[in-house]
């Protein structure tokens, strides 16, 4: 199968290989576009596909801007979830803030409190207790759909014991961001937090673009328009019946075709710092939606794409040995960023020269664009399949596009794969045993 490439900007999408798009499942995919794009039109809140809808819906937004003015500006906000209550507002925050921002804006912070380590919580806790101590905001979002998430009440306990007590010039606001209705929901109007609601039928992995990942992007003043109209406008060309021009459709089909030639480990190797968050993000969105052991019609299956993420270029030098001399069991898309938010230059310097020739004097773009076309050419020649996605910035429109094609692309699998897109009974099997050991103490 041929290597091929894709341009997410305002052009459209186009492979490079022609000989490809014959190979696509029209009829199969224009069905499931077809009912995709139905949910759209009718508005349809009851359909599990019903995140589609969030990009156009400007319930989230509004509230989610509304309760941020009126909390104010935070030095601190910390999101206590775990899994789709937290990746999504990370993906985005990473990339339009940038990676290193907490160290940037040390009074802006926004971090995760998304498992149950001691060491990780004490720091946590520390932290937020420095910046109350100093006259600081500290914003504890928790963010649960049912609230009887372990991990996430365990630390949110932990962090509003060890703060709410203190005695000292800051302020913090709890806000709780739940399923109407909830446990949580209860508790927070119990206890006086400010709450935000999240759509019955938005599964987690689906829910960046509701108030589960607006609220707190907003908080960091993150342009929350720009991030729903880059959605917005990705929607209508992923929900097309022109394949050509359609990216979650092609990538589905990729994906797909390889996984059915055996390559069913698919790498996203993300030549951008900026971008990492997002493919941790998509490791969900893929693992729990295409992951299943029975399919539609309810045969054991044991379906699944397995996806991992490598980060250029710090994987090359640890990963590339296994993806150039290792088994072609694996389907890989290349993620990189045409123009970064910064681009510094090497000085000009002979002694660097000498080290490395054609090194001084050039941009970091340079530099990584060289390593990624030098690598692509290398799993060229080893014959490995690979899909080059090129984003035009990481600009709160072009991340909102990529997380919703991506969204998209995954209903589109599942329904190549005959799998359920948004359900994912197999986790309760963990939670099922974590339950049971707790009693047993």
């Amino acid at each position: 199968m041929p290597t091929s490439s894709l341009v997410l900007d305002e052009s459209g999408a186009q492979f490079a290989s022609q000989t490809l798009m014959a190979e696509l499942p029209y009829r199969s995919l224009k069905t499931c576009l077809a009912d995709l794009r139905r949910v759209v039109e009718m508005q349809d809140w009851s359909s599990p596909a019903c995140s589609l809808l969030l990009a156009g819906d400007k319930t989230a937004m509004t509230s989610s801007l509304a309760l941020a003015k009126k909390v104010g500006k935070p030095s601190l906000v910390i999101v206590v979830g775990i899994g789709g209550s937290s990746l999504g507002a990370k993906a985005v925050a990473d990339a339009c803030l940038g990676p290193h921002h907490n160290l940037l804006n040390p009074k802006q912070q926004l971090l995760f409190a998304d498992t149950v380590d001691g060491p990780a919580m004490d720091a946590l806790l520390r932290i937020a207790r420095s910046h109350l101590q100093s006259s600081g905001h500290v914003v504890i979002n928790v963010i649960s759909k049912s609230g009887a998430t372990l991990e996430t009440a365990a630390n949110f306990e932990i962090l509003r014991s060890g703060l709410s007590t203190l005695k000292t010039k800051g302020k913090l606001t709890i806000v709780a961001t739940t399923d109407e209705g909830s446990a949580l929901e209860s508790l927070a109007r119990r206890r006086g937090y400010a709450t935000l609601s999240i759509p019955q039928n938005v599964g987690g992995r689906y829910s960046v673009f509701s108030s589960v990942g607006l609220f707190p992007l907003a908080l960091m003043g993150v342009d929350l328009k720009a991030l729903l109209s880059g959605a917005q406008s990705m929607r209508a060309r992923c929900l097309s019946d022109d394949l050509a021009k359609n990216p979650a459709a092609q990538l589905a089909a990729l994906v797909h075709a390889h996984a059915q030639a055996g390559r069913r480990i698919h790498d996203h190797f993300i030549f951008s710092q900026s971008l990492v968050g997002a493919g941790h993000w998509y490791r969900q969105l893929m693992g729990e939606s295409v992951g299943k052991e029975q399919d539609q019609s309810g045969m054991v299956v044991r379906a699944g794409i397995t996806p991992t993420v490598s980060a250029g270029t710090v994987d090359l030098h640890s990963m590339a040995q296994l993806y150039l001399g290792g088994p072609d069991d694996k389907f890989y898309r290349f993620i990189s960023v045409a123009r970064p938010s910064a681009d510094p230059k090497t000085p000009r310097d002979e002694e660097l020269e000498q080290l490395v020739p054609h090194a001084s004097g050039q941009k970091m773009s340079s530099l990584m664009d060289a390593i990624l076309y030098g690598t692509q050419s290398a799993f060229a020649a080893k014959n490995l399949p690979y899909v080059d996605l090129r984003l035009p910035d990481t600009s709160e429109r072009s991340i909102g596009a990529l997380l919703q094609m991506e969204m998209i692309e995954m209903m589109l699998l599942a329904y190549l794969m005959n799998v359920n897109a948004f359900d994912q009974p197999a986790v309760e099997a963990y939670k099922k045993e974590t339950r049971r050991i707790l009693a047993e103490r």
